[in-house]
């Protein structure tokens, strides 16, 4: 009996260093490229505290990228695209070894404001245009389709790509601010035909003028408020839920945070979190579940 009683004490210290081995993050991961001239910054936060993820502030690798005005990103899987005001390259890095990993694409676009991801591609706009033209390319950077929404609106830096069955039956749609830090938030369907006029407004909520990234991670949407250094977080329905106050982190390179895009991590079936993340409650049942059922099976056996 006291062997059993053993067996289970190690079963369930083995079950509780694979459940604590690795950080724990409350919310989801949210990461931000730094509108800062000459010191373009990568940092990933914490929805629900907004503090920043150890060690995912950084400059961008590529010096030249680096060196220009911070604009896009979209991270898939443990791949970071990011780019820049002034190029109309697609940039590429790692969240584990920030490593320079070279040019997804030239577009041809004068600049990209931003960049997302529905899991399995790539989508990127011209920041210096008013065409409502947004490329769609796969990850070996070649061009494999177009979409067209929201034409006149200059300069827009608020897009993301979604899955949203409460809105569309599950079908992928897109949401956009209406230009250069100037909301509100449109929903427009696969094909570019606006679904939802102003789903998210915070001048409605009020707040000014001054919103721009977004990011939608499978159930709430999060707006950079850019000139406050805070997010703002709606629910999946567009109901404003809170802001979360970034202002308690380091500052990024270049000293101020202005973060000009976003991307949420696993914010599509095929876009997993990063290795090593605490397993949700679920998993934690099933596994103890597991644990259960070996020292059972292990009984039987000495029985």
């Amino acid at each position: 009996m006291r062997s059993m009683k053993r067996f289970v004490i190690a079963l369930v210290a083995v079950g509780c260093l694979i459940a604590l081995g690795a950080p724990a993050y409350a919310g989801s991961i949210i990461w931000g490229n730094n509108a800062s001239f000459g010191n373009v910054t990568l940092e990933a936060f914490d929805s629900a505290t907004g503090l920043l993820i150890p060690g995912q502030q950084f400059l961008v690798p590529n010096v030249t990228a680096r060196g220009d005005n911070g604009r896009g990103v979209a991270v898939l899987g443990h791949t970071i695209y990011y780019t820049t005001a002034n190029s109309g390259k697609i940039y590429i890095t790692n969240d584990l070894t920030h490593s320079d990993d070279g040019i997804l694409v030239d577009t041809g676009f004068p600049g990209i404001a931003n960049v997302a991801t529905d899991g399995t591609f790539i989508y990127a706009n011209s920041y210096q245009s008013d065409s409502g033209v947004i490329n769609k390319y796969n990850t070996s950077g070649v061009l494999v389709g177009t979409v067209t929404v929201g034409v006149g609106f200059f300069g827009r830096d608020g897009f993301e790509v979604q899955n949203n069955p409460s809105l569309d039956g599950g079908a992928t749609t897109f949401i956009s601010n209406r230009g250069d830090a100037t909301s509100p938030y449109d929903v427009y369907m696969g094909d570019g035909t606006l679904l939802v006029s102003s789903f998210i407004n915070p001048f409605a909520n009020g707040y000014g003028t001054g919103q721009t990234g977004i990011a939608y991670d499978g159930n709430d949407y999060f707006i950079s408020d850019i000139f406050n250094n805070r997010l703002f977080e709606y629910s999946g329905t567009g109901v404003f839920i809170r802001i979360i106050n970034l202002s308690a982190n380091p500052k990024p390179f270049g000293g101020t945070r202005y973060l000009e895009d976003l991307s949420a991590v696993g914010n599509t079936i095929n876009n997993p979190p990063p290795d090593g993340q605490v397993p949700e409650p679920t998993s934690l049942v099933l596994l103890g579940t597991g644990l259960v059922g070996a020292a059972r099976a292990w009984k039987k056996r000495k029985s």
